[in-house]
């Protein structure tokens, strides 16, 4: 049984809950003790221990949440999509990037991480660098 079916029985069907199977309940502990911490984080904590019965812990859980008639909004969590970083290549002339790597004394792979780290930066240096060439 995959995670959220389990989920789905034990807010909506006791009797189907009682024939789910043990190594089912064991591999969900986890995830559904953090489910569950979202609106009970004082008795997920207590029930957060290494070693404990991962198969008691959902029965209890399950005992705390027989009462709905449905799975809650706050099961179904979403989490905010990082957006795409725009990757943007400048070309640096050879001669200015060497004029560069001397009067910094720094390596080609230094430079390298520069612009890959601080590409604004670096290439309104090479900018104002150009204009005084």
């Amino acid at each position: 049984m995959q995670l959220f079916d389990l989920v789905r029985v034990m807010f909506t069907n006791p009797k189907k809950y009682s024939e789910v199977k043990n190594n089912d309940k064991a591999k969900n502990h986890f995830m559904i003790n953090r489910f569950m911490a979202i609106n009970w984080p004082q008795q997920a904590q207590l029930l957060n221990r290494n070693g404990i019965n991962g198969i008691g812990v959902i029965d209890t859980w399950q005992f705390l949440t027989s009462r709905f008639k449905r799975v809650p909004g706050w099961i179904y969590t979403k989490t905010k999509k990082t957006k795409a970083q725009q990757k943007v290549e400048f070309k640096y002339s050879e001669e200015l990037v060497e004029i560069y790597l001397k009067v910094n004394e720094i390596s080609r792979k230094d430079f390298n991480q520069l612009t890959k780290l601080c590409p604004d930066q670096m290439q309104e240096y090479f900018t104002k660098m150009k204009l005084q060439y």
